[in-house]
């Protein structure tokens, strides 16, 4: 059984990582590609600790690719869960012996993780993190936490330096319970996280922090959108953030639809003013079905978004390329419809990642003997 693929891509390269479950152990892989998706070697495993990983849903193995590759996932240590991580060394497919991001003994629950690469060879890793659940919550989760009471979810970020050392910050507080984050870096250094916060009475909206100084502190969160969607449980389905390299932060998400109609659908705004304010929301699926676990990925003048929808007789994953006139700073082009990218088969969970000539989409599919992995590159 294999699920929870990941995407990440410098220039040509491009790695793909995923977890391959056993009956009774889940270990990570990562698998290589040169010619920018179009084919991949010899997958290595990951985790040096064989069988230590716990994937599900939005808590899967995420990768970055820049000074080498580096991979993060969640174990299980002592009965708690741990975020780790291990590097590659660029030009080679060996992963070092993995190492945890945060502090040691922690208790509560953790995961759902993601991580990005700076242009200085920092990796930054954000997560969910419950090592304070005991303490009294806040605001709107003193009352209502995702069906949680009393289980207070904070977000961290943590910055894992070259030389080894790194810095851990809290980024917010009293943060829906499960669903995964984003974290993105920007051609400048600063560094952006996303997730799904709880806003009075009990809303479930997008918000972005920055840091100007790579990941020591954290400006106060920014609202992306008031979408209005209240909810007495975690909708388990997070955003998906990147920067594209005029330093717009492009941030795609799911939520309620205007008027209910068919569920949720998956939506996207940027900000050009580093994360300050962020435009109006566009609707980026076509509102057929109830779509879910969105994706995106930024590369020259166009941003893909990749989700999973429900169709008339299965979930099939879906993308969209947005675009924008370089000559101004808005990105109010959507380019056609959007694509049904997996067959006949089940699909869900999908990842992407664009090269200057490609974009690679990766999903997992349901079989007659079980999930698999499929990776599909498309043209630019």
């Amino acid at each position: 059984m294999n699920s929870g693929v990941s995407l990440a891509a410098a220039g040509s390269e491009v790695v793909v990582t995923w977890a391959a479950r056993s009956a009774s152990t889940t270990d990570i892989y990562a698998a290589w590609s040169r010619d920018g998706g179009a084919s991949f070697g010899t997958p290595a495993r990951v985790n040096d600790v064989a069988g230590d990983a716990r994937v599900s849903g939005e808590q899967a193995p995420r990768v970055a690719l820049g000074a080498g590759v580096e991979v993060v996932w969640v174990s299980r240590q002592g009965g708690a869960s741990v975020v780790r991580a291990a590097k590659a060394r660029a030009g080679e497919q060996r992963f070092a012996p993995a190492t945890t991001v945060h502090a040691a003994n922690l208790t509560g629950a953790r995961g759902w993780a993601s991580l990005a690469m700076g242009r200085d060879a920092t990796v930054h890793v954000a997560w969910l993190d419950g090592r304070d659940a005991h303490a009294q919550s806040t605001g709107a989760a003193a009352d209502k936490h995702s069906g949680h009471k009393g289980m207070r979810q904070d977000l961290f970020q943590a910055a894992l330096r070259p030389d080894g050392t790194h810095a851990e910050a809290r980024v917010a507080t009293d943060v829906c319970f499960c669903c995964k984050t984003g974290v993105a870096t920007g051609p400048d250094g600063t560094v952006y996280v996303a997730w799904r916060h709880i806003y009075p009475p009990n809303l479930r909206d997008m918000a972005v922090a920055r840091s100007s100084d790579g990941g020591r502190t954290f400006a106060p969160p920014v609202r992306v959108s008031e979408d209005g969607w209240a909810l007495d449980g975690c909708p388990d389905d997070g955003p998906s953030i990147a920067v594209d390299a005029r330093g717009a932060v492009h941030i795609a998400w799911p939520t309620v639809a205007p008027g209910g109609g068919a569920g949720k659908g998956i939506f996207h705004s940027y900000s050009t003013d580093g994360g300050r304010t962020f435009a109006p929301r566009v609707r980026v699926d076509d509102a057929t079905g109830a779509a879910a676990h969105p994706q995106l990925a930024a590369a020259g003048d166009r941003v893909v978004v990749v989700w999973d929808q429900q169709g008339e007789e299965r979930r099939s994953i879906r993308a969209r390329t947005l675009s924008s006139d370089p000559k101004v700073a808005a990105w109010t082009t959507v380019l056609g419809q959007p694509s049904v990218l997996s067959a006949e088969r089940p699909a869900a969970y999908p990842a992407v990642a664009a090269t200057p000539t490609s974009t690679v989409v990766a999903w997992t599919e349901e079989t007659p003997t079980g999930s698999e992995i499929r990776v599909r590159r498309l043209g630019r």
